[in-house]
């Protein structure tokens, strides 16, 4: 089975390199315009040629077609960077991830209450209808309470955890990220819990989809 975290990072490695030994070589310069216009047809030729694995398929259609809508505005060397940059703080030393760990989680959710979210791990949010959490109108998590038993081994977080979002994404995103966690999000609004986004976090990890990366994250 193929590693998602480790093909991404070959996909947008790969691009990068080759974009930067065009500039070597004289044959590209190095302009943004020039840049994500090399990029776009890099990605259109990895399509054709079935280059990568297919679990990436999806984020090289989704550029492909942005780069075709987009044409200068796509932005794909930035894109490919920040990917670049953020996987590489999680799996450059550890290629499999680091294990996550039912404390890690509740060090991270005492954080949350400390910036002044509602935070809330009481209620089974998963295998029903649709729930609804009252708050103070401050940003909220909430955690499924069955999950909070149901995702470990011991200490070890052993299978995907769902957690739902209200309010400042953004600011979930970074404390998330800077705390060890890859969020992968599944909705930005209309999940089971009312008014709240959707974001799984994996074991180690190891997401199967593009995590979400923090607007903050420095790239230079």
């Amino acid at each position: 089975m193929s590693n998602y975290t480790v093909e991404i990072q070959n996909v947008v490695n790969s691009a990068l390199s080759e974009m930067y030994a065009e500039h070597a070589s004289g044959k590209l310069a190095d302009a943004p315009i020039a840049n994500n216009h090399f990029l776009i047809h890099w990605v259109t030729k990895s399509l054709k040629t079935q280059r990568f694995d297919r679990c990436v398929v999806d984020d090289l259609v989704r550029w492909q077609k942005s780069g075709r809508s987009k044409g200068n505005n796509a932005g794909l060397p930035f894109i490919f960077k920040r990917i670049s940059v953020f996987y590489a703080q999680f799996f450059s030393e550890n290629e499999k991830g680091d294990e996550i760990k039912d404390s890690d989680i509740e060090k991270f959710l005492d954080l949350m209450i400390a910036q002044n979210w509602d935070v809330s791990t009481s209620e089974p949010l998963l295998g029903g209808g649709k729930v609804q959490i009252f708050t103070d109108g401050h940003s909220s998590l909430a955690l499924c309470a069955d999950q909070c038993d149901d995702c470990f081994d011991g200490e070890r977080l052993s299978k995907p955890m769902h957690w739902f979002v209200r309010g400042h994404h953004a600011e979930f995103i970074e404390k998330a990220a800077e705390e060890g966690f890859m969020v992968h999000k599944v909705t930005d609004y209309k999940s089971v819990v009312k008014y709240h986004g959707e974001y799984i976090i994996y074991p180690n990890n190891q997401g199967n989809q593009l995590a979400e990366i923090p607007l903050n994250l420095n790239i230079d």
